[in-house]
C-alpha cells in the first residue's frame, strides 16, 4: 500500500508532538491510579467476581500446558488429569458442550478474550497468572481511557497531539479513577471486561467517521470493520452495537448516501464473525449440541427466564431484577450523579446559561448507549451482574468531560473551584473504589491461618 511521503510526515508528526506532548501527562495519571489500586493486585482470587479472573486462567493454563491446538483453539475448562475429566465445573448449561476426551467447554462467548492475552504470554514466556493477567487489564485500562481521551478531543474539534487538552484530561481521569474502571479493569478480567476495551475503540472509531464523513476512506473502514469484528468475537456487546450502528445509518441514508459503506460493512463483518463463531465452536461437539447450550445459556441469562412460575411470579421477578440494575448503577456511579445534579443546579440558577448539544454530541449517544440497553433488555438476569455497568462508564466519563469543559467556556464557575471539584470527585471514588472492594474474609481467613499454623 502506497502512503504520500506527505502524509508520512505529517502522521509522524503528529505522533512525535502527541508523545513529547501529552502522553507524558495520561500515563503518569494512569500510573496513579495504578498506585491507588496496588493493595488490591496479586492476592488470593475470593472476592467481587474475581472468578472470572479464575476462569479465564484456568482455560489458558490449560492451553499452555497442553497446547491450544488440542483443544481445536476452543476455552477448555478441564486440566488434563484423569481425575479431571467428564466434570463440568460450570463450564455450561447443557452439559453438551464436551469433547471425547471428558473435557467441558466454555462457550457462552466468543474465545478472543482468552486468545488476546493468552499469545501475549506466550510470546513473552510466561505462564499465565493472577499478577501477568491483571497487569494486562491494567494495559486495556490504560487503551481504554486513552480513546476516552481522543473522543472528547473529537467532539470538541480540538487535536489530541496539541497540549494537553484539559476538559479530555478531566474525562480521562474521571474514567481511570471510578470504582468500576479501577477494579474490572484491574482485578477482574473476562470476555466482559475485554469486550469494553473494543466497545471504546469501536464508538470512537465509527464517529469519528461519521463526524468527518470518512465513509469511503479505506483507513476508517479497516479500522471499523477490525474493531467491529474483535467486538463481536468477544462478546455479545458486539452485536448490539452492530445494530446500533446499522438503525443508525439506516435512518440517516437519505441524507449521506455514503452510509451505504458503513452498513454493508456492519451487515458483512457482523455475518461471517457469527459463522465463524458458530462453525468453530460445532467442532466440539456437533451444531447441534452448540445450539442446544446457546437456548440453555438465554434461559438462565435472559430476560424471560421465569415465566414458567406464571405471570405474578415472573412480573415480580422482574421488578428484582430490574430493582437491581439501578443499583449497580447508583452504587458505581453515585458520585458522578452527585456532580450531574451540581451542573443541573448551576444551569438553573445561571439564566444566562445555555447548554446545547450539537449534532455530533447525541451521535455519541446513540452510538455509547444503545447498544448497552439493547444488551439489558434482551439480557436482564446477565446484567444484573454489576461488572456490566462496566460498559456506561464511557458514557458518563465523556459526558463528565463535556459538560466540564461547556462550563468552563461559559464563565458560570472560577476556573480554580472547577478543578477542585473534578479532585475531589476524584478522591471521592478512590474512597468508594476501597470500601464496595473491602474484603474482611480475607483478612480473617489469614489470621486464622497463621494461628492454626502458630498451634500445629
Amino acid at each position: 500500500m502506497y502512503f504520500h511521503p506527505q502524509i508520512g510526515r505529517f502522521a509522524q508528526g503528529f505522533i512525535m508532538d502527541f508523545l513529547k506532548r501529552t502522553f507524558p501527562v495520561l500515563f503518569g495519571i494512569f500510573l496513579l491510579s495504578v498506585a491507588v489500586r496496588l493493595p488490591e493486585l496479586n492476592r488470593p482470587l475470593s472476592h467481587h467476581h474475581e472468578f472470572c479472573t479464575a476462569v479465564s486462567l484456568r482455560v489458558m493454563q490449560v492451553w499452555y500446558d497442553n497446547g491450544i491446538e488440542h483443544y481445536g483453539f476452543n476455552p477448555v475448562m478441564n486440566y488434563n488429569n484423569t481425575a479431571d475429566k467428564y466434570i463440568n465445573n460450570y463450564a455450561n448449561q447443557s452439559g453438551k458442550m464436551i469433547d471425547e476426551e471428558g473435557n467441558y467447554y466454555y462457550v457462552s462467548h466468543p474465545p478472543f478474550a482468552y486468545y488476546f492475552p493468552f499469545f501475549v504470554f506466550k510470546l513473552l514466556h510466561i505462564r499465565p497468572d493472577v499478577l501477568p493477567l491483571q497487569v494486562f487489564n491494567l494495559l486495556l485500562n490504560f487503551i481504554s481511557a486513552l480513546f476516552v481521551y481522543f473522543t472528547v478531543c473529537l467532539l470538541s474539534f480540538n487535536r489530541a497531539r496539541s497540549l494537553p487538552y484539559r476538559s479530555a484530561l478531566v474525562a480521562y481521569s474521571i474514567y481511570l479513577f471510578m470504582p468500576v474502571t479501577m477494579w474490572f479493569q484491574g482485578n477482574v478480567y473476562m470476555s466482559d471486561m475485554a469486550v469494553h476495551t473494543l466497545f471504546i475503540i469501536g464508538v470512537y472509531t465509527a464517529l469519528k467517521m461519521i463526524v468527518r464523513e470518512k465513509f469511503y476512506s479505506p483507513k476508517y473502514i479497516f479500522f471499523y470493520v477490525t474493531a467491529l469484528a474483535l467486538m463481536i468475537y468477544t462478546s455479545w456487546l458486539g452485536l448490539f452495537f452492530a445494530f446500533s450502528v446499522l438503525v443508525y445509518s439506516l435512518l440517516h441514508l437519505s441524507r449521506t448516501t455514503g452510509f451505504r459503506v458503513l452498513i454493508w460493512s456492519t451487515v458483512l463483518v457482523t455475518i461471517a464473525m457469527i459463522q465463524v463463531i458458530i462453525y468453530q465452536y460445532s467442532q466440539i461437539n456437533g451444531p447441534e449440541a452448540y445450539f442446544s447450550e446457546m437456548i440453555a445459556r438465554y434461559i438462565q441469562r435472559g430476560s424471560f427466564a421465569d415465566t414458567r412460575h406464571g405471570l405474578l411470579h415472573f412480573m415480580f421477578g422482574y421488578l428484582w431484577l430490574v430493582k437491581t440494575l439501578l443499583y449497580n448503577y447508583i452504587l458505581h456511579y453515585i458520585v458522578i450523579y452527585a456532580g450531574m445534579v451540581l451542573f443541573i443546579w448551576l444551569v438553573m440558577s445561571r439564566r444566562k446559561m445555555k447548554i446545547v448539544f450539537s449534532q455530533n454530541g447525541y451521535r455519541f449517544i446513540w452510538l455509547s448507549v444503545a447498544p448497552i440497553v439493547l444488551m439489558h433488555v434482551f439480557f436482564l438476569n446477565y446484567s444484573v451482574q454489576d461488572f456490566t455497568a462496566l460498559y456506561a462508564s464511557l458514557f458518563f466519563s465523556v459526558l463528565v468531560g463535556i459538560l466540564y469543559d461547556k462550563v468552563k467556556k461559559s464563565g458560570a464557575m472560577p476556573l480554580r473551584r472547577m478543578q477542585m471539584g473534578v479532585v475531589a470527585a476524584v478522591v471521592l471514588m478512590v474512597v468508594q473504589f476501597h470500601v464496595i472492594n473491602y474484603r474482611p474474609d480475607t483478612h480473617f481467613a489469614k489470621t486464622v491461618g497463621r494461628e492454626f499454623i502458630s498451634k500445629n
